[in-house]
């Protein structure tokens, strides 16, 4: 079920997408929606206005040329302009994936200008979020940001998710230890990414599986008082443990999904070969 979309519809959307306004008034950035002020920002001397109307629907029209674009959400909250189409189902592993492009702008300061691509999970409503050369775009509202938007690359065509999907498929039916994952998670000693760890902890402890006495003591100690070694390692499926730890994030903005997937993307390089299960749960029991 796609929670939040609509049928996309062109002439629909962009009658949404034209009624966005936003102006300088004074030292302030109002924002209009059909004619109506939703909000009012104070700004300093190095804000830029960026003109989020046009951009949208030109990448619209481009990413229409490439793709048949099934669905959309379209956002417009205060000071803040969200839109996400939908293209393309892919299945993975049984599950259903949409091709996905992912567009935010604010004019009340709370967010940066982002432009991304990934796919949407729809039975998980969950969005990956991958870095495609020329086509990531994160910028604060400073001076110089229309110059880089104008930049991002238009030449993304069909091909383009194919690496992203073939890495997501290569972690069916693949093996890795809890211990693998949490040097991936918390890469540096930061306590947010300790947090991190801890969400996907409990995530994976009440799934629907059945623990042991020390599975469930590993899963359930704090990420910086955890110590785990050959006697409280866990095998974990690969492709599970992705999934989980990227639902974390589902309702983040698509430049921190895409720092995210990134980062968990690595397990591709920790997988428990077969000549190697044997040998490692017979060390862990």
């Amino acid at each position: 079920m796609l929670i939040g979309f609509k049928t996309y519809n062109k002439k629909e959307l962009f009658e949404k997408v034209d009624a966005i306004e936003i102006v300088k008034v004074g030292d302030s950035v109002v924002t209009k929606y059909f004619g109506a002020v939703i909000n009012s920002t104070p700004i300093s001397k190095r804000y830029e206005i960026f003109d989020i109307r046009s951009f949208m629907k030109d990448k619209i029209s481009h990413i229409e040329s490439n793709f048949k674009i099934s669905y959309y959400r379209f956002v417009m909250k205060r000071g803040v302009q969200q839109l996400i189409l939908l293209s393309d189902s892919v299945d993975i592993n049984g599950s259903p994936y949409h091709k996905s492009f992912f567009i935010l702008n604010s004019s009340d300061k709370s967010r940066r200008l982002n432009m991304n691509l990934g796919l949407y999970r729809v039975d998980s409503n969950m969005y990956l979020v991958f870095g495609v050369n020329n086509m990531t775009l994160c910028k604060k509202h400073l001076t110089g940001v229309t110059k880089m938007a104008e930049e991002v690359s238009q030449s993304f065509d069909g091909e383009t998710f194919t690496e992203q999907i073939n890495s997501i498929k290569s972690l069916i039916g693949e093996k890795v230890l809890l211990s693998k994952v949490r040097e991936i998670i918390v890469d540096k000693d930061q306590k947010i990414n300790h947090r991190k760890f801890d969400a996907f902890k409990n995530s994976l402890r009440f799934m629907n599986h059945k623990w042991n006495k020390q599975e469930y003591a590993t899963l359930s100690t704090e990420s910086e008082k955890l110590t785990i070694d050959s006697k409280n390692d866990i095998v974990l499926d690969a492709y599970v443990v992705f999934n989980l730890y990227m639902g974390i994030f589902r309702n983040q903005d698509s430049y921190v999904v895409k720092k995210e997937t990134e980062r968990i993307i690595k397990i591709t390089q920790c997988f428990i070969r077969n000549e190697k299960l044997e040998y490692l749960l017979e060390e862990l029991t």
